[in-house]
């Protein structure tokens, strides 16, 4: 007989054959095991979940909080070069009105040079009457000139002034490393001519180094192309840098209906950062606030770290709960297991004591009662007989406790009863 084939054997086929019943296997898992985990991981899951759902809020909320700063102060920086354009503007107008430009040559020449000492951005002031010719012309960097009647009539200056009152030129850089721009005003009058003054963009540099932005925190400025205008690291500026390819910067500079602001990216040096902008309209220009990621989520990941080490303290809190647990819930039923062990092994006075006011309880109570039936129904014994093995080969004839002589052998059946009168024994019970 196979393996296979003894371990499907009954315990009475084990009996017939005169061998004792191999003992039932031990289950592979433990039923204590398995209710810690399963407790462990509803507990892991749930204090994960929550865990998760808490730090992406938190992320968002986070996020949204340092971009309405970031975006405060660009629009504040973006408000002060506005301010500083509009200064530059007043102190140019009164250079526009009829009464000025009516006056003696000597005294407009007066005018500009007074100009230029109190706004130190403006480098040079040109005169062009109402044909577009320069009549006259004070610069910081090259010699005045008086009456000079060079014809500006087809520059944009010229034309756009007259056309707009008030016209900004692109960004510029003049011997290719400082930026300047261009602001050319109309007088007043019917003939009037305009007034054309080179600004010295180098000095925004001053705005934008004075935000503050925490440690590594920046503002830069670019013109409607993407070229900077303002940036902490001048040489940046000096190098004629185009941030045009950068997302936020392409984004900001031509938006889509429908798409959100880029609110992280990656700046000039392939750091990742959070950033948010404001445009000047009436210039055409952006300005920048980017902050690196890694300092703008700096609490957020102190609070990620202590969430983790809450998450790991309730973890081994849970762990412990959970063998207390298993263990109370097991306890009861390893109890019933070995007291229906001693009873299946004939020890019909085990009685299995658990008090728990539950199933278990009701189960072990049933098993006392079962034991107690099984008492009563075998008589006065309490324990179970051990009755000889029967052998499967062919039983040999009885033999009656009265007669040595075994009965004659004529047929295959034979009873366990003598019949009366034929032997000794008075139908007392045969031995084999």
């Amino acid at each position: 007989m196979t393996g296979a084939e003894e371990t499907s054997l009954s315990p009475a086929q084990w009996a017939g054959r005169g061998e004792p019943a191999p003992a039932a296997r031990m289950p592979r898992r433990r039923l204590f095991r398995k209710y810690a985990l399963i407790f462990i991981g509803l507990v892991a899951a749930a204090l994960l979940i929550n865990s998760g759902f808490d730090f992406w809020f938190s992320y968002q909320e986070n996020k949204a909080a340092l971009v309405r700063v970031q975006q405060e102060k660009a629009e504040s920086a973006a408000q002060r070069i506005a301010e500083f354009v509009e200064e530059i503007k007043s102190q140019i107008g009164w250079t526009t009105h009829a009464q000025w430009a009516a006056g003696p040559l000597d005294q407009r020449r007066q005018d500009y040079v007074r100009l230029l000492r109190q706004v130190p951005a403006i480098t040079e002031l040109a005169q062009l009457d109402a044909e577009g010719k320069e009549q006259l012309k004070v610069s910081r960097l090259a010699i005045d000139v008086v009456g000079s009647e060079a014809d500006f009539s087809q520059s944009p200056a010229f034309t756009e002034a007259k056309a707009h009152r008030t016209w900004f030129s692109p960004v510029y850089f003049r011997k290719e490393s400082e930026p300047y721009m261009t602001l050319a005003m109309a007088r007043d009058g019917r003939n009037a001519g305009v007034t054309v003054a080179e600004i010295n963009l180098k000095l925004i540099w001053d705005v934008i180094t004075a935000l503050k932005i925490g440690q590594g925190g920046y503002a830069y400025v670019v013109d409607g192309r993407g070229r900077l205008i303002a940036h902490p690291d001048i040489s940046l500026v000096l190098r004629d840098t185009d941030l045009s390819k950068l997302p936020q910067v392409a984004a900001a500079l031509n938006p889509q209906p429908g798409q959100s602001a880029v609110t992280t990216a990656d700046n000039l040096a392939g750091r990742s950062v959070l950033t948010a902008h404001a445009a000047i309209p009436q210039l055409g220009w952006r300005v920048f606030v980017e902050v690196p990621l890694s300092e703008a989520f700096a609490p957020l990941y102190g609070a990620a770290l202590r969430t983790a080490l809450l998450l790991a303290f309730g973890l081994v809190a849970a762990t412990l709960v959970a063998l207390v647990i298993a263990r109370r819930m097991i306890g009861p039923i390893r109890a019933i297991a070995a007291g229906a062990a001693e009873i299946g092994a004939g020890d019909l006075a085990r009685r299995i004591d658990i008090h728990t006011g539950d199933e278990l309880e009701g189960l072990a109570q049933q098993f006392n009662s079962m034991a107690a039936d099984l008492s009563s129904n075998s008589g006065s014994p309490t324990v179970l007989p051990n009755y000889p093995k029967h052998s499967t080969s062919r039983q040999r004839p009885p033999r009656c406790w009265g007669s040595s002589t075994p009965r004659p052998a004529t047929s295959r059946r034979y009873s366990t009863r003598c019949s009366p009168g034929r032997c000794g024994c008075a139908g007392r019970r045969s031995a084999f």
